[in-house]
Protein backbone atom coordinates (compact mmCIF):
# COMPACT_ATOMS: atom_id res chain seq x y z
CA UNK A 1 0.00 0.00 0.00
CA UNK A 2 2.96 2.40 1.24
CA UNK A 3 4.65 1.65 -2.19
CA UNK A 4 1.47 2.49 -4.49
CA UNK A 5 1.16 5.68 -2.31
CA UNK A 6 4.50 6.53 -3.16
CA UNK A 7 5.10 5.56 -6.48
CA UNK A 8 1.27 7.88 -7.63
CA UNK A 9 2.98 10.27 -5.80
CA UNK A 10 5.92 10.59 -7.78
CA UNK A 11 4.10 10.20 -11.15
CA UNK A 12 1.80 13.44 -10.14
CA UNK A 13 4.31 15.17 -8.78
CA UNK A 14 6.74 14.40 -12.00
CA UNK A 15 3.82 15.49 -14.23
CA UNK A 16 2.66 18.97 -12.20
CA UNK A 17 7.09 20.30 -12.21
CA UNK A 18 7.16 19.43 -15.80
CA UNK A 19 3.61 20.28 -16.68
CA UNK A 20 5.00 24.11 -15.32
CA UNK A 21 7.91 23.41 -16.88
CA UNK A 22 6.01 22.79 -20.87
CA UNK A 23 4.43 26.05 -19.80
CA UNK A 24 6.66 27.84 -19.55
CA UNK A 25 8.17 26.52 -22.78
CA UNK A 26 5.09 27.20 -24.42
CA UNK A 27 4.49 30.31 -22.75
CA UNK A 28 8.34 31.34 -24.00
CA UNK A 29 7.18 29.92 -27.70
CA UNK A 30 4.47 31.73 -28.14
CA UNK A 31 6.26 35.01 -27.52
CA UNK A 32 8.75 34.28 -29.99
CA UNK A 33 6.35 33.18 -32.52
CA UNK A 34 4.37 36.38 -32.30
CA UNK A 35 7.60 38.24 -32.74
CA UNK A 36 8.30 36.63 -36.19
CA UNK A 37 4.51 37.20 -36.99
CA UNK A 38 5.38 41.22 -36.38
CA UNK A 39 8.16 40.59 -38.86
CA UNK A 40 6.81 38.88 -41.35
CA UNK A 41 2.52 38.94 -40.69
CA UNK A 42 2.28 35.37 -43.92
CA UNK A 43 2.85 33.45 -40.12
CA UNK A 44 -0.37 34.77 -38.49
CA UNK A 45 -2.61 31.98 -39.83
CA UNK A 46 -0.79 29.36 -38.46
CA UNK A 47 -0.37 30.54 -34.81
CA UNK A 48 -2.75 28.52 -33.48
CA UNK A 49 -1.70 25.58 -35.12
CA UNK A 50 1.72 25.89 -34.08
CA UNK A 51 0.18 26.64 -30.07
CA UNK A 52 -1.22 23.24 -30.43
CA UNK A 53 1.57 21.55 -31.83
CA UNK A 54 3.99 22.89 -29.06
CA UNK A 55 1.56 22.28 -26.52
CA UNK A 56 0.58 18.73 -27.54
CA UNK A 57 4.12 17.96 -27.41
CA UNK A 58 5.22 19.43 -24.33
CA UNK A 59 1.72 17.59 -22.98
CA UNK A 60 2.98 14.22 -24.15
CA UNK A 61 6.98 14.53 -23.08
CA UNK A 62 5.43 15.15 -19.64
CA UNK A 63 2.80 12.39 -18.98
CA UNK A 64 4.92 9.78 -20.86
CA UNK A 65 7.66 10.29 -18.35
CA UNK A 66 5.15 10.63 -15.25
CA UNK A 67 4.23 6.86 -16.33
CA UNK A 68 7.81 6.39 -16.92
CA UNK A 69 8.70 7.32 -13.60
CA UNK A 70 5.36 6.18 -11.98
CA UNK A 71 6.63 2.46 -13.43
CA UNK A 72 10.27 2.68 -12.01
CA UNK A 73 8.84 3.44 -8.81
CA UNK A 74 5.77 0.83 -8.52
CA UNK A 75 7.02 -3.13 -7.86
CA UNK A 76 3.84 -4.30 -8.93
CA UNK A 77 1.08 -3.33 -11.69
CA UNK A 78 3.35 -0.56 -12.97
CA UNK A 79 0.38 0.36 -15.66
CA UNK A 80 -2.39 0.24 -13.45
CA UNK A 81 -0.53 2.90 -11.24
CA UNK A 82 0.88 5.02 -14.37
CA UNK A 83 -2.95 5.10 -15.26
CA UNK A 84 -4.14 6.65 -11.86
CA UNK A 85 -1.17 9.16 -11.78
CA UNK A 86 -1.89 10.29 -15.11
CA UNK A 87 -5.53 10.56 -14.26
CA UNK A 88 -5.21 12.63 -11.38
CA UNK A 89 -2.32 14.48 -12.31
CA UNK A 90 -4.21 15.77 -15.71
CA UNK A 91 -7.67 16.26 -13.75
CA UNK A 92 -6.32 18.35 -11.40
CA UNK A 93 -4.19 20.32 -13.70
CA UNK A 94 -7.47 20.77 -16.04
CA UNK A 95 -9.85 21.52 -12.74
CA UNK A 96 -7.45 24.52 -11.83
CA UNK A 97 -6.96 25.85 -15.71
CA UNK A 98 -10.37 25.35 -16.94
CA UNK A 99 -12.49 26.75 -13.90
CA UNK A 100 -16.49 26.78 -14.55
CA UNK A 101 -16.38 23.86 -17.18
CA UNK A 102 -14.76 20.92 -16.27
CA UNK A 103 -15.87 18.36 -18.91
CA UNK A 104 -15.37 19.95 -22.67
CA UNK A 105 -14.50 17.64 -25.34
CA UNK A 106 -10.72 19.21 -25.12
CA UNK A 107 -10.49 18.33 -21.45
CA UNK A 108 -11.84 14.85 -22.09
CA UNK A 109 -9.40 14.58 -25.19
CA UNK A 110 -6.69 15.67 -22.76
CA UNK A 111 -7.04 13.27 -19.89
CA UNK A 112 -7.25 10.43 -22.46
CA UNK A 113 -4.47 11.63 -24.32
CA UNK A 114 -2.64 11.89 -20.70
CA UNK A 115 -3.54 8.06 -20.10
CA UNK A 116 -2.37 6.52 -23.23
CA UNK A 117 0.83 8.60 -23.14
CA UNK A 118 1.55 7.45 -19.53
CA UNK A 119 1.07 4.09 -21.02
CA UNK A 120 3.61 4.60 -23.64
CA UNK A 121 5.69 5.71 -20.06
CA UNK A 122 5.22 2.17 -18.85
CA UNK A 123 6.14 0.45 -21.80
CA UNK A 124 8.90 1.87 -22.41
CA UNK A 125 10.22 1.36 -18.53
CA UNK A 126 9.08 -2.23 -19.26
CA UNK A 127 11.06 -2.24 -22.23
CA UNK A 128 14.10 -0.97 -20.64
CA UNK A 129 13.67 -3.44 -18.06
CA UNK A 130 13.70 -6.18 -20.18
CA UNK A 131 16.55 -5.27 -22.20
CA UNK A 132 18.97 -4.35 -19.81
CA UNK A 133 17.77 -8.42 -17.89
CA UNK A 134 16.74 -6.82 -14.80
CA UNK A 135 13.65 -8.52 -13.44
CA UNK A 136 13.11 -5.97 -10.42
CA UNK A 137 10.45 -3.67 -10.01
CA UNK A 138 7.62 -2.95 -12.92
CA UNK A 139 9.47 -5.95 -14.74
Amino acid sequence: MLNSLKAISLGVITIFILGLVNQLVIIMSVVGYNSLIAISPVFIPWSQVFTYVIGGIGFFIVMTTGGLVTAKAASEQACLKAVIASILGSSISLYFSLQDEIFTPIAFFFVTFGVISSLIGCWLWKKYQQKTGHQGKAA
